[in-house]
């Protein structure tokens, strides 16, 4: 078992219905290209290969139905378990974009060089991405708005003063 390579894509939250179908939280985007990878979870420290064979968006939730899970028996213990795919099939971006992993964990400063945290999680509010960036144990919500926003990758984010 190999973790380092897989990159967490969703989570399996709830069961909906009796007929093996899932609740999951997508963090691909657009949300339903989840179903477009090669997915899998961990159970009991070993890889298994999901076929996603079905998928609806709902108003308020994704739901998923997974081939050879067709009762809720078979697809409660599911639940809680994190969707992964292999990291060699993200695919590549263009130059200046960034997946949500790669600014995790980066250091944010102003443009004036004052240190704000760093980068905990970034989630999607509809609009735009956000950076939950913690400092001291709090969190600042700083939108990512790319006009206002310098990554230097592997390295640090610096953000227009002006703009904070």
């Amino acid at each position: 078992m190999n973790k380092s390579t897989a990159i967490n894509i969703g989570k399996i939250v709830a069961t909906h219905g009796i007929k093996g179908w899932v609740v999951i939280k997508s963090y691909s985007y657009p949300t339903h290209n989840i179903k477009n990878y090669d997915t899998f979870l961990y159970i009991k420290n070993r890889k298994e290969f999901i076929e996603i064979v079905n998928l609806k968006i709902m108003p308020k939730k994704i739901i998923i139905r997974m081939k050879d899970y067709d009762d809720i028996n078979s697809s409660e213990p599911l639940v809680g378990q994190d969707l992964f795919i292999e990291a060699s099939d993200i695919p590549a971006l263009k130059k200046g974009e960034y997946y949500w992993k790669d600014l995790e964990g980066l250091e944010v400063y102003t443009s004036r060089n004052s240190y704000i945290g760093s980068v905990d999680f970034i989630f999607n509010n509809g609009a735009n991405d956000i950076l939950a960036v913690k400092h001291n144990k709090e969190l600042v919500y700083i939108p990512y708005v790319i006009d206002h926003i310098k990554v230097i990758p592997n390295e640090k984010i610096i953000i227009d003063h002006e703009t904070i």
